[in-house]
């Protein structure tokens, strides 16, 4: 909002305000007061009564942070301070706040609005019981609904403008998704598909377990497949084609082998080659039809712009949600950069950044997502992870990294080391949450001492 917009809403609330009582107005606030912790299990109770809602406020740290959350909005909301046109300034961006919040973990609004009725009916329950006037019982019921829905009113605002903004920003992804280095993409998942039918050649000559078979979806290729064809070629036929096949390759056909004779498991064998170049040729179609189309990224690596997280992450969490999969945040950060500028110049240090980014791309699976944040600073989403395996990878990393040469001139090379903080997804709905312990993690490792992993506490 523009700050002419703030005026008028400080206006409006402070005219909404004036029409009651002080002494209304301190009874209202003194039974909200009285009741905080009650009215808040009530709110998430009865929104919990949703299916819809239940995906995102189930969690036991949503719980943990947001009922004495809620407490603290009542109570500010219904503070007799609140007058002045700083206060209530300050009371309008913590509403926006809210409503940005809850389009980002994607919260329906009417689910809001839903809970904020059920609240002002148990609110005047209160007034018909404690206060001191019933007579009033009236007065303060318009007064609190007046003033909720004026809270309302600032955050569906807000929602619908990060919700707009979010889906600009998931259409933008969609096409450089489609678009980024076609050719390249192309070679590489037919190697990653070729790479599971070897392995798997293998395993059922070495008589394997029929569990120790390697399943497609959890190959390089299904990885990739997964966090990033479906998305990107979302509701097209040769998608469904495709996981079909997968399921059908890992569901049915590869259980069946362990149970057959040499004869018949190769005939298995078989029709999982057939199905694999199926496979092969449904894809070639469609990255031949999206090669028209234009993609932009970052200008100095060629990885993710920071301006496609957002939708790669609520992906993720809408994936692990579905799936109960985890996955982890990794930030990396170059340490001492500023000093390979001062020594170097500038030029060596854009030469140690693509360097970089081409090292972790080497690192990384097909299913990951690599961002360069800005500056030194690099993110990397580690999909379908634990938190023993998500730290043993960023240890790997921070290792490989240290030992690689960075050739910043014709015949001159330096160590680089980098600090990395990592945070593996434990529910939240809300991927800034994430971001921040990754982000703190990270900080600690370059207070730490640099060139360390700092693991994010839960």
């Amino acid at each position: 909002m523009h700050y002419q917009d703030y005026c008028q809403l400080v206006a409006g609330w402070q005219q909404l305000l004036g029409r009651f009582t002080d002494s209304l107005r301190r009874q209202v606030e003194a039974i909200v007061a009285a009741n905080t912790e009650e009215l808040a299990s009530h709110f998430y109770t009865t929104m919990l009564e949703d299916p819809h809602a239940s995906l995102f406020l189930s969690n036991e740290q949503v719980k943990q942070r947001l009922h004495p959350s809620m407490q603290r909005w009542l109570t500010s909301l219904f503070a007799v301070g609140n007058t002045a046109g700083e206060a209530l300034e300050s009371l309008i961006r913590q509403q926006e706040q809210i409503g940005q919040v809850h389009a980002r973990v994607d919260i329906p609004v009417n689910l809001v609005l839903s809970g904020a009725r059920h609240l002002k009916q148990r609110l005047y329950e209160f007034f018909a019981e404690q206060l001191v006037d019933p007579a009033l019982g009236g007065q303060a019921a318009i007064y609190a609904s007046d003033n909720i829905d004026m809270a309302m009113e600032i955050m569906s605002h807000a929602y619908s403008l990060a919700n707009d903004r979010n889906a600009r920003t998931e259409e933008a992804y969609r096409l450089f998704s489609l678009t980024q280095n076609l050719g390249s993409e192309r070679e590489r998942q037919r190697a990653a598909l070729l790479d599971w039918e070897n392995n798997l050649m293998f395993a059922v000559a070495a008589a394997q377990d029929t569990e120790a078979l390697p399943r497609l979806a959890a190959s390089e290729f299904g990885l990739w497949y997964h966090h990033k064809a479906m998305h990107a070629f979302e509701g097209v036929q040769e998608v469904r084609a495709i996981s079909e096949t997968i399921a059908r390759i890992d569901q049915s056909l590869l259980p069946a082998i362990a149970g057959e004779d040499r004869q018949q498991a190769m005939a298995r064998l078989t029709e999982i080659r057939e199905g694999t170049r199926s496979i092969h040729l449904l894809l070639n179609g469609l990255l031949e039809r999206a090669a028209g189309l234009e993609a932009g990224r970052d200008a100095l690596t060629k990885l993710l712009n920071r301006k496609f997280l957002p939708v790669v992450l609520n992906r993720e969490l809408e994936m692990s949600r579905a799936a109960g999969k985890t996955f982890a945040l990794l930030m990396v950060d170059i340490d001492h950069f500023k000093r390979i500028n001062d020594t170097h110049g500038h030029e060596a240090g854009d030469q140690v950044l693509q360097q970089m980014a081409a090292l972790l791309d080497r690192n990384t699976r097909g299913g990951d997502y690599l961002f360069r944040l800005g500056g030194e600073e690099f993110l990397i989403v580690v999909v379908d992870t634990d938190a023993e395996r998500a730290r043993l990878f960023a240890e790997r990393l921070r290792r490989q990294v240290e030992a690689e040469d960075f050739l910043v001139a014709a015949d001159t090379l330096i160590e680089v080391t980098v600090s990395l903080g990592l945070a593996l997804h434990h529910g939240h709905p809300d991927y800034q949450r994430l971001m921040r312990s990754a982000d703190e993690a990270l900080y600690q490792a370059k207070h730490g001492g640099r060139n360390r992993l700092v693991v994010a506490t839960a």
